[in-house]
């Protein structure tokens, strides 16, 4: 009796698993374009390269992943801060790279990505100014568009 009630919770569990990935990966939308924060075009890192440089500015690549908590937290929180959207949608081309897109395979190729999220700073002659790897807040993101801005 015993075996048969851990089987069945077992299954059940396993059951309750499948239907909670389903709809996390179903549901989920990313933040890329508040109204106030940064927005993010969806494009390939060569093509977001050529806009950087034809228009004379520092590209900022969020390279992120549907199923990555501080991805989510980052879109939730901080990109979508209004002091972020006025520094970085005036002065940066901003692009939002989907680590398991054909881009963000693309992008692995280049520069290999350890941890979600991953963020790409590039001078506007396409050249890595800073990679930083994980959760940056407000005053991370401020400080990388500062450096580069100098």
């Amino acid at each position: 009796m015993k075996k048969t009630a851990s089987r069945l919770l077992v299954f059940f569990a396993a059951i309750g698993l499948c239907f909670y990935l389903v709809s996390c990966k179903t549901s989920y939308q990313p933040i890329l374009n508040s109204q106030e924060g940064i927005n993010f075009k969806v494009t390939t890192l060569a093509n977001a390269k050529e806009a950087a440089k034809t228009q004379n500015k520092p590209l900022f690549v969020f390279a992120h992943a549907s199923w990555c908590p501080t991805c989510k937290k980052m879109e939730q929180e901080v990109l979508i801060r209004k002091e972020l959207g006025a520094t970085y949608n005036q002065d940066f081309v901003n692009v939002a790279i989907d680590i398991d897109s054909p881009a963000g395979k693309e992008l692995q190729k280049t520069y290999p990505i350890r941890a979600t999220p991953t963020l790409f700073f590039f001078k506007a002659d396409g050249s890595l100014a800073k990679k930083t790897e994980g959760f940056a807040d407000v005053e991370d993101l401020q400080s990388a568009a500062l450096q580069l801005a100098n």
